[in-house]
């Protein structure tokens, strides 16, 4: 059985050692938001650090996910929310994504590659790096990194044998400052969703800036 620690942001990114796999956890929203999109048939998610980068990529036929401080971009089609992405999906045909976020997408920015990690995938996950030497990183912002760590500590449990209880694991999720910080700016739904625990058994694989799906998806469940 492989070694598993958990560390934080780009410092804990920087971390992680040519021989581990680096999971990214950033659950409340932009993990969330990346696995969904996959889950409902987005081929890819492109991530930027920077809104300009972004707005570049649509006349290659990206659409626009992002956000800062929780809030949607002006000019962009969708927010950083696995809800909205959910539902973009059955209306759109162009099946490319580009996603700008506060947090995620800057941790992103200094990594080679990674898994992606929510709670809505966290078995997939735990199955996929099952054995490897693992650098699990909590990213965390401006709002805390309850939510993160609970599900950090939830896949690192899961690694080892052990099963961290379902309902605690939402709680962490739901009684978190940035759950709070949600809702209170208009995205309860987000926050509801995002505590079904396994929805989806795709993983999300990241490297030179793209983010596809490398394991078997599960057909979406409708919303």
């Amino acid at each position: 059985m492989g070694s598993c620690r958990i560390s934080q942001g780009v410092k804990g990114v920087k971390s992680t050692r040519s021989t581990e796999c680096c999971v990214i956890i950033d659950v409340l929203r932009a993990s969330s938001t990346v696995v969904t999109a996959l889950a409902h048939g987005f081929q890819e998610v492109r991530t930027v650090t920077t809104i300009r980068d972004a707005l570049g990529l649509r006349k290659k036929g990206y659409i626009l996910a992002g956000e800062r401080k929780g809030v949607t971009l002006p000019g962009f089609d969708l927010g950083n929310s696995p809800v909205e992405v959910a539902r973009a999906a059955k209306k759109h045909t162009t099946k490319k994504m580009v996603l700008t976020t506060s947090n995620l997408t800057r941790v992103l920015g200094c990594c080679k590659s990674s898994c992606i990690c929510s709670s809505l995938n966290i078995t997939a996950v735990s199955k996929y790096i099952s054995g490897k030497p693992v650098n699990i990183v909590a990213v965390g912002g401006s709002h805390g990194i309850v939510e993160d760590l609970g599900v950090a500590l939830a896949l690192a449990m899961l690694i080892k044998g052990m099963i961290l209880d379902k309902n605690l694991l939402q709680k962490m999720i739901t009684q978190s400052p940035a759950a709070a910080h949600l809702a209170s700016i208009g995205f309860k739904t987000d926050v509801k969703f995002i505590t079904a625990i396994d929805k989806y058994t795709i993983v999300p694989v990241y490297r030179k800036g793209k983010i596809i799906s490398t394991a078997k998806t599960q057909r979406a469940q409708r919303l």
